[in-house]
């Protein structure tokens, strides 16, 4: 079985000056975390430029994954962080947040992560098409060790196979990224640990649950369809 690494050099030019000052002092930090994993390209990872004319509309040579999380009532609802394979945060998610995350067409392992103490970490795969905008559906729920229930939303399941109203309709939020990123590479040994765990989970899971939590190429909308009625 593969050791799960957070490795630095991908994060470490998201952060701050003060941030190198201590991560030249400690080990390396946050990076490929998933990349032992499934051997994804360095190219895949790079910084992707974010289109703000149209927020659900993917860009012709891109991918964008759109995060939807429903409002709560209750006050204590945890925060959400989705963590990419080179370590960075691609969205994070509060109560009634929405986000659209740019991403390179092909496959990908995301974590998401909650929690601190330690943080909680849950396993999803995308396979990605250029031009295509896909949903993923997240809410807390009652479980110690999967405390997000993740649900793709798939074009072949909605109504006329038409992009969800609610979804479009929605205004996109806008954290700290950096800060997320930042947050992540403090927490690195601690999510090393449990990302090892759950992905020997994910590997002996049933195929139907590997393919409930993975979104396919066919998922998708394309941009046209984002907008279309």
């Amino acid at each position: 079985m593969a050791r799960i690494r957070l490795v630095g050099g991908v994060v470490t030019c998201e952060i701050g000056h003060k941030m190198h000052y201590l991560l030249g002092r400690a080990r390396p930090v946050v990076g490929a975390v998933l990349l032992a994993l499934l051997g994804a390209s360095s190219a895949s990872e790079a910084q992707i430029p974010k289109t703000v004319q149209a927020p659900y509309a993917a860009p012709p040579d891109q991918a964008l994954l759109v995060f939807s999380r429903p409002r709560r009532r209750q006050a204590s609802e945890v925060t959400m962080h989705i963590v990419n394979q080179a370590g960075r945060c691609i969205a994070v998610l509060d109560n009634d947040w929405q986000m659209a995350a740019p991403m390179w067409p092909g496959k990908h392992m995301l974590m998401v992560i909650t929690g601190t103490a330690p943080p909680t970490v849950q396993l999803m795969e995308v396979r990605l098409s250029a031009g295509k905008t896909y949903v993923v559906d997240l809410r807390t729920r009652v479980n110690a060790k999967s405390p997000v229930a993740i649900k793709v939303r798939r074009r072949a399941d909605q109504p006329l196979e038409a992009f969800p109203p609610a979804v479009r309709d929605r205004v996109p939020a806008k954290p700290d990224l950096r800060r997320c990123t930042e947050w992540v590479s403090w927490k690195r040994g601690k999510i090393e640990s449990r990302a090892q765990r759950v992905k020997v989970d994910w590997d002996r899971a049933s195929d139907e649950h590997r393919a409930t939590h993975t979104v396919h190429r066919n998922d998708g909308w394309t941009a046209a369809e984002v907008h279309g009625p």
